[in-house]
């Protein structure tokens, strides 16, 4: 058995503000302080020590021009309250013209801090909400020596003159607003307070990101750490309240010299951070392989050009975009990425800190709001660490998450518990208090032991929240009464067909040559492909999609489970699916040579692979009956013509692992015209790739990991990077453009309800950092201005430097900056802001895969209502597709990190029984005790961690010449053993792109992960 498991890629949040301890790059120079914590006077000759001028009660603050949305959510979709919390000033309620003085409120003084988390009572959960915390702007005070700040100030106490996150004994954490007083000032567009998803770095006591949930802010909120956090977890919905502009000398001040620090706590990674959905041969789709990532080919560095384009271009104004896309709705073009800059106040990214942390409702309230609901919760999972103190916490495996202190009747209840045992518990929203250091934790139970593949994957499910479990009986049943009417049975064989009713009002497909291209293990299969020659140098592109929106008809018990879980979960060993098996395996799966319902969408191509101007697409519902079953395998060696050679030739004669018998065409086609649609969509497919790349969209290699499992289906044979070829491109230009298509008529004829996929630009910084590297590691410099810039940099790259391993590395750097796709409702955004930045299109959707994502159903059902001109009559209105769009992205973010830890988990057992030694290394970051190391035999990218090492390596950090901007950050090792392992060096300096010979093992300590233990410097073969 062969299985795949997709890395989606994972989008450092938002990236982090510029890590590498960067100098004030807004020119404030005035601002730093010297060795001694004393303030340097500024140009002007006035000291600015902080004590003073944070005790100021009156302070001029500059306030940044905000975007408005004038569709924005006015009503405020009240969540469910836990509990009472303080009354912000209602002073504050609007903020200030720019340049106008802001008055601040002092706190109150906050609660003593107390480690002891006790069990959860709801004395507890309302106590936590009794304390008057002023929404005032922060005070205090903060200095290199040490001086922590105000308690209440946000950020103090995690702060020391060794840096951030160092010090924890005393955490008081600010009380929380009251859900009215948010909900008065968001509803009012008080431009300093925002609602929106928070996203944590894999970190202990990271940063976090805060996306604006109606567009106000242009990048994402940043939240600095832990109290900025305030008691909220990875994926909370939150208010948050901004920071003002004139504390940005401290944070500027705060991260100079820090270097890489954080990379200490940072966790291994299995795969790369990657938001793709492409078919990788893990049975998934084709549309989503350059959403963010996809490959980019080294051939595309000659001769590429590049439309230089003014500020205030629009996208129609590029010829080649015209000829790729040919674009019909006129919208402007943002090229550049933002930059943090003093004087582009529209673009810098705001700091800021939650105010009230918004309690999950129970999804079955969403559908139906009238319904009480009970009691927020989230389940977690993970395994114990017992402090010496006595305290005993539950560690998750997702480092996005804290950890949880258990009660000290649980942690009694469990002391004899194997440190092996895997536990799930209850974190209930509005337990975790002021003065609680750690969540408290309830309702503990050992359910299963690490490294035993179903424990592992029921706590995988659950922690990602996509523990969906078997589809209800109810819904089974209806799914029985839809599919029944098309079943039949003549004894030597049963199925599934249309009826004649079902034909009426479709086009007739049923005698065009249609194939497929999946996976070799794929059952669902939702998507076809046909081509036609029109002997005029054009072609006739057919993509024919699963019509799954005929049969889960719109708030039926199908489509609330459907709804419910938003996305089909793909693991090593297994796959959750969106839909009833029946379903999408049998009645909306494409198979060979059965009729099948589609819904359609046809359009003209010329061989170069440009557009038709001017020609009508096609859209609509029909009926099919596909030819062949072709699987990635075979349509490759079809494209190289290691099969069907040409005509008359005989069928018998060819080689059934080249061309299985089963995916032969049927219906009196023949394998020489399925082989020639196949060759002929290839060059079509290579030449249209070509042009996207010459016009800027972005390639990143998405690395899979692929699995060949025992008998069992348990125990990992094999594991290596799954080989993406040519026939998996070709499917994925086709998906791409069928997507875009049907974008354009969502947004020419649905307006604001369109249900889009957009993706914003990265984080500058964290492009900034890769670009210095770059420059100081091989002298190279990388255009990171546009998405065009960073494509062109890569191509020269690749024509230029004659080591590949450098060029995968600088690829692998430039993903963690990276955002990921998220589905939106058009009307929720302004125009320009639908653009997709990886694809370097001006808007993209999701029309290819409704077996497997819900998004992909509600563009149906739109595109739909488009053709019967019914959209005014559309049940569901802009407001709740954008509710529905924000769980599907939360779900399809639960499901890539699902994904990526049943990876982790596989591969770990595969190394527990086959060690790899010897392996090269090449480090990417480094920190003060850890080196983040790539390991191109995998793709994969894990930390190593010195401490680990300290019984035969001394080691120590230091900054390499006058460091600048970006400083090189080094470690000199020293091994102390006279023996260790017959390793004979004696130093090693560890620095970027260093290349070293590691042991990639399973870890020997619950939660089951990978290792690196280092080796030596790297010895070429």
């Amino acid at each position: 058995m062969v299985a795949a498991a997709e890395n989606e890629k994972k989008t450092a949040g938002s990236g982090p503000k510029n890590q590498q301890g960067s100098k004030n790059k807004r020119g404030k120079q005035a601002g730093q302080r010297n060795k001694n914590g004393q303030q340097k006077k500024n140009p002007n000759g006035n000291s600015k020590n902080q004590n003073q001028k944070n005790n100021n009660s009156n302070g001029n603050q500059n306030n940044n021009n905000k975007k408005k949305n004038p569709q924005g959510d006015q009503d405020g979709n009240k969540p469910t309250a836990t509990g009472g919390a303080h009354k912000p000033n209602n002073n504050n309620n609007k903020g200030p013209a720019k340049g106008k003085n802001r008055r601040r409120n002092p706190r109150k003084p906050a609660p003593k801090s107390d480690d002891s988390n006790t069990a959860n009572t709801k004395g507890e959960a309302s106590k936590q909400n009794q304390t008057s915390s002023s929404p005032s702007k922060r005070k205090g005070n903060r200095n290199r020596g040490g001086n922590q700040r105000n308690n209440n100030n946000g950020r103090g106490n995690f702060r020391n003159n060794k840096g951030r996150g160092k010090s924890h004994d005393n955490i008081i954490y600010p009380a929380y607003w009251t859900l009215e007083d948010c909900l008065t000032k968001y509803n009012a567009k008080d431009p300093n307070i925002i609602r929106g998803t928070i996203r944590v770095l894999p970190m202990k006591d990271a940063m976090a990101f805060c996306t604006c949930d109606r567009g106000s802010q242009p990048r994402d909120v940043m939240l600095e750490g832990p109290l900025e956090r305030n008691r909220s977890l990875d994926g909370d919905t939150v208010f948050v309240e901004l920071l003002p502009d004139d504390d940005e000398e401290d944070y500027d001040d705060y991260n100079e010299g820090e270097g890489m620090e954080d990379e200490e706590e940072r966790e291994e990674v299995v795969g790369d951070v990657d938001d793709s959905d492409s078919d990788d041969g893990s049975d998934r789709d084709d549309d989503e392989e350059e959403e963010e990532a996809g490959d980019s080919p080294s051939e595309f560095s000659e001769g590429s050009e590049f439309m230089e384009e003014e500020e205030d271009a629009f996208w129609q104004d590029d010829a080649v975009q015209v000829d790729l896309w040919d674009p019909v709705v006129n919208i402007q073009r943002s090229r550049g990425i933002a930059q943090n800059s003093s004087s582009n106040h529209e673009n810098q990214q705001q700091r800021g800190r939650v105010v009230y942390v918004v309690p999950p409702k129970a999804y079955a309230s969403e559908i139906n709001p009238s319904q009480e609901t009970k009691a927020s919760f989230r389940k977690i999972v993970g395994t114990f660490k017992r402090l010496q103190s006595g305290t005993t916490l539950l560690t998750c495996s997702n480092k996005c998450l804290p950890q949880f202190r258990l009660s000290n009747q649980d942690a009694k209840k469990f002391k004899e518990a194997p440190d092996n045992a895997i536990f799930q518990a209850r974190y209930d929203y509005g337990a975790w208090q002021e003065n609680h250091r750690w969540p408290p934790c309830s309702n503990v139970v050992q359910f299963g032991q690490s490294c035993n593949i179903e424990d592992e994957t029921a706590a995988l499910l659950i922690e990602n929240q996509v523990d969906h479990g078997e589809h209800p009986p109810d819904v089974l049943e209806e799914c029985q009464t839809v599919v029944a009417s098309g079943e039949y049975s003549n004894g030597a064989e049963s199925g599934w067909r249309p009826t004649p009713e079902m034909y009426k009002g479709r086009r007739d497909y049923r005698t065009q040559r249609i194939f497929t291209i999946d996976p070799t293990t794929a059952k669902d299969l939702d998507d076809a492909l046909h081509i036609t020659d029109l002997g005029n140098g054009q072609v006739e592109l057919g993509v024919h999609i699963a019509d799954v929106s005929y049969f889960v008809e719109q708030d039926s018990l199908l489509d609330v489970e459907a709804q419910r879980r938003c996305t089909t979960v793909y693991l090593v060993d297994r796959v959750i699916p969106m839909l009833p098996r029946p379903l999408c395996e049998i009645a909306c799966s494409l198979n060979e040579n059965v009729e099948r319902l589609a819904f359609s969408c046809v359009w003209r191509m010329n061989k170069d692979g440009s557009v038709v101007k001017g020609h009508k697409v096609w859209y609509g519902r029909s009926v099919i009956k596909s030819c062949a079953r072709l699987d990635y395998a075979t349509a490759q060696n079809i494209i190289e013509e290691k099969v069907a050679h040409g005509e008359n030739e005989n069928e018998n004669e060819i080689d059934e692992e080249l061309w299985p018998k089963s995916r032969r065409p049927t219906g009196g086609h023949t394998i020489e015209e399925v082989a020639a649609d196949v060759r002929l969509m290839n060059v079509i497919a290579q030449a249209r790739r070509r042009m996207r790349f010459k016009n800027g969209a972005l390639g990143l290699n998405s690395v899979k990991l692929t699995f060949q499992l025992d008998g069992d289906g348990e125990t990992p044979l094999l594991c290596k990077p799954y080989e993406i070829r040519d026939s998996n491109r070709l499917v994925e230009e086709y998906m791409l453009l069928a997507n875009y298509l049907v974008a354009q008529r969502l947004i020419t004829h649905a307006g604001g309800r369109a249900c889009l996929r957009n993706h914003e630009t990265p984080l500058y910084d964290g492009l900034e950092k890769v670009a210095a590297v770059a420059h100081v590691a091989i002298g190279f410099k990388v255009d990171i201005d546009s998405s065009e810039g960073l494509q062109r940099s890569l191509s020269r790259l690749a024509a230029e430097c004659q080591d590949e391993l450098v060029l995968k590395c600088i690829t692998e750097m430039l993903k963690l900056p990276m955002k990921p796709a998220e589905y939106i409702a058009a009307g929720n955004l302004s125009p320009h802001e639908w653009a997709h930045f990886a694809l370097n299109i001006p808007y993209y959707t999701h029309f290819t895969s409704p077996i497997r994502r819900y998004a992909d159903v509600i563009v149906h059902r739109l595109l739909q209502a488009t053709l019967d001109k019914t959209v005014d009559e559309f049940e569901w209105t802009e407001k709740r597709i954008g509710n529905v769009c924000e769980r599907c992205n939360a779900k399809k973010e639960g499901s890539r990190k699902a994904q990526e830890r049943s990876d982790t988990v596989f591969l770990a057992l595969y190394l527990k029984k086959h060690p790899l030694k010897g392996q090269l290394g090449v480090v990417l970051s480094v920190g003060q005790k850890t080196f983040t190391v790539f390991l191109p035999s995998l793709g994969i990218s894990i930390l190593l961690f010195l401490d680990e090492h300290k019984d035969w390596i001394e080691f120590k950090d230091f900054t390499f010449g006058k460091g600048g901007d970006h400083p090189d950050r080094r470690i000199k090792l020293t091994r102390i053993a006279k023996k260790h392992k017959g390793e004979q060096w004696n130093e090693l300096e560890i620095k970027f792109f260093s290349r070293i010979r590691v042991t990639c093992v399973c870890s020997e300590k619950a939660p089951i992960a990978v290792k690196l233990h280092l080796e030596g410097p790297w010895k070429e073969p």
